[in-house]
């Protein structure tokens, strides 16, 4: 007659501690993972806009220093126009769950409709940003600036950037 072998009591505590501990090692990497995944879409993001920002200032060097006037003052069309941006990827933030890859509907915001590429303040002067809702919990924003460089803050309003 074959003994069934039962588990007694103390090595039913063990394996649940184990368990236990292994869970509590496990949550907290998750959360890391988490973490990480949206500080690289807010550098990809960053990217983007810094690509964007170029491509404005291709534009301005060929419209004597102007940057494009828009319609609505809120899309990058003339960029797609004249060719000199393709509507490609480079238009959608990875952290928007739809993001968009057409120029018109930019997950960006541009403000610097008929703005000179030479002004004294282009260190603080934004030419656009991320839409409100790009990051979650609106917890980043990234912004470009006339003379091309591109920064990302959290909103607390500690930065000098201009609004539109």
């Amino acid at each position: 007659m074959d003994k069934k072998k039962k588990f007694t009591l103390g090595e039913v505590v063990v394996i649940v501690l184990v368990v236990s501990v292994l869970i509590a090692l496990i949550i907290p990497l998750g959360l890391q993972i988490s973490k990480s995944r949206e500080h690289a879409r807010r550098i990809n993001c960053n990217s983007n806009l810094k690509s964007i920002a170029l491509a404005l200032l291709m534009y301005s060097g060929d419209a004597n220093g102007y940057f494009p006037i828009t319609p609505n003052g809120n899309n990058f069309e003339p960029l797609n126009t004249l060719e000199i941006i393709n509507d490609s990827k480079v238009f959608g933030c990875p952290s928007v769950a739809r993001s968009s890859s057409i120029s018109r509907n930019a997950d960006y915001r541009y403000g610097a409709s008929g703005l000179l590429d030479d002004n004294e303040f282009a260190k603080m002067t934004t030419l656009g940003s991320d839409r409100s809702g790009n990051h979650p919990r609106n917890s980043w924003i990234n912004a470009m600036f006339i003379d091309g460089h591109v920064e990302g803050s959290k909103p607390d309003g500690k930065r000098s950037w201009n609004s539109f």
